[in-house]
This record gives C-alpha cells, structure tokens and sequence, in this order.
C-alpha cells in the first residue's frame, strides 16, 4: 500500500511504514527483497531483547541472537486502511529464550498521516502493547526501530548529564560531542555497535541527516515510570534505557538504527507509545 501525493510518497506493509519517499529520494533503509526478517523501515518489535531474542550471555556471540518471528515478520492484520490512516493488530506469542515460558501480547498499530507537500512528511504511530497472559512479573516493552542508511549525523536531545551504556563491544564515546544539550555522532557504518540511554538522560527529540534528507523523531519519555530494556548481564532490577542506536558495519546490510522503547507493560497494565516522525528535504 502507497500514499502517494505530489512530489512524496509513502510506502506501507502490515504493521510498518517500510519508506518514505520525497523528491526522488528515499529516507529510510530497506531490502523489501530480502528473504528474511530484515526488510527495513519503521518497525516494531518487542523487549527485553535479552528475553525473546538472546539464547546466550555473550553478546559476541550473534550466533546466540535470533529475530523471532513471531516479533517479526509478526503476523499483522489491517484493521483498516484509508489514505492518511492506517490500524494494525497482531497476538504474538513471545518465548522466552532463557526459561522457555510463554507470553501471549495484543498490539494495536495506528499510522496516522499528518502532513504531506514536496518538501517535507510529517506522520504519527500510535502503538498500544497489552500482555494478555503469561507469568505475572513478566515485561514487555513496545520497541521501535527505525532502520536508516548509514554515512549520517545523529543528534540526540538531552535532558541530564551524557551517559550511555554498551549492548555489544565498546562504543568508542570519544566519537561523541556534547555540548548545548545534545550529543551528535557520525555513523558511517565501519563499526558494529550498539549503545543504550535511560530515560533521565535524554529529552525526546532525536535528528538524523544525511544526504540533503533529514529525519526527526519525538518521542514521550517518561523518567519516573519503568523501563524494562537492559545489556546482556545487567542488573535487570535497575531502570532500563529508553532510547538506542544501533550501527551495522555491513553484517546485517549495512544501516543504522534509531531505537526507542516505551516503558514497560505487565499484566493488566498496557503501555501506549506515540511517535512522532518529520521526514524533510535540507538539513
């Protein structure tokens, strides 16, 4: 499915906004060929990462690290579809890695078309995560993931003194600058990375540019609530990170990740995340 206006477009998959496209030039990633789950775009998946995904401790070891595919692909149903809306559901039933416990979650998906011309997209995603069943300390986060082509800038607005922590092998922080209540780094996807923030530490607003196209998120984060995302071997007891960034150095295809999660959902307690997304022609 496209929405299509004069000079942009829109390009949109169950469950996900797979491109967006202004001027001839396309600003997200995506391999819609691809074989597997990694297609690209503005998706969702599901955390704790180490829960559904990781079967190992070592976070060298990509060979432990498995996209389910009940996260993804998923198994999405149109709601309904319109021009300028659309609405999602899925019911995965999430395995945990480490335990073998299930866990039965209802997503609901809203993408909302908000404004649209030649030079700039503005659209929202609504997403709702409800853990219908499984054990009653389990969490579940709604995680988003915007796949990018790497070789951009990334800056991140910050709300309290930088800090970040490891996901894989060290981040080398001297890549950062920090100053005016951002931090900014390049990505030119050499490196295999990842980096977590919680949720004390950064603002909402995060801004990616590269080649004359520039793609601004906003997001709620909300500091005083729970976040259930954490690095293989941290103490899961202690607050998560809301925001993540990811960088491929070519074993995954080749991109960048912009990453962020709402806070946790249990039993009885759902979580609504909204995003807001700003796709524009300059920087």
């Amino acid at each position: 499915m496209s929405w299509e206006w004069a000079g942009g477009r829109m390009d949109l998959v169950p469950g996900r906004v797979l491109q967006v496209s202004l001027g001839g030039k396309e600003a997200f990633w995506a391999a819609p060929d691809a074989p597997d789950w990694n297609v690209g775009g503005d998706r969702l998946w599901l955390g704790p990462e180490r829960d559904w995904f990781w079967a190992t401790d070592d976070p060298n070891d990509l060979s432990g690290h498995v996209v389910p595919a009940p996260i993804d692909p998923g198994e999405w149903r149109t709601i309904s579809l319109a021009m300028g809306h659309a609405s999602y559901a899925a019911d995965p039933v999430l395995t945990h890695r480490g335990n073998g416990s299930t866990t039965q979650v209802h997503i609901g998906r809203d993408v909302c078309l908000k404004y649209a011309d030649s030079r700039r997209v503005i659209y929202e995603v609504h997403t709702r995560v409800e853990v219908a069943a499984g054990p009653p300390d389990q969490e579940v986060s709604a995680w988003s993931v915007l796949q990018v082509p790497a070789g951009g800038r990334l800056r991140l607005d910050l709300a309290g003194e930088w800090a970040y922590r490891d996901y894989l092998r060290p981040f080398d922080g001297r890549r950062f600058t920090v100053r005016d209540g951002h931090a900014c780094v390049e990505l030119p996807g050499q490196f295999m990375a990842k980096i977590g923030i919680q949720p004390d530490v950064v603002a909402g607003p995060m801004r990616y540019s590269r080649d004359g196209v520039t793609i601004e998120r906003v997001i709620e984060v909300h500091p005083d609530r729970r976040y259930c995302d954490h690095p293989l071997g941290a103490d899961r007891s202690g607050q998560g990170d809301a925001v993540q960034v990811f960088e491929d150095d070519g074993h995954y295809g080749g991109y960048a990740e912009l990453e962020h999660h709402s806070p946790a959902a249990r039993y009885a307690e759902p979580v609504l995340d909204i995003c807001r997304t700003t796709v524009s022609l300059g920087y």
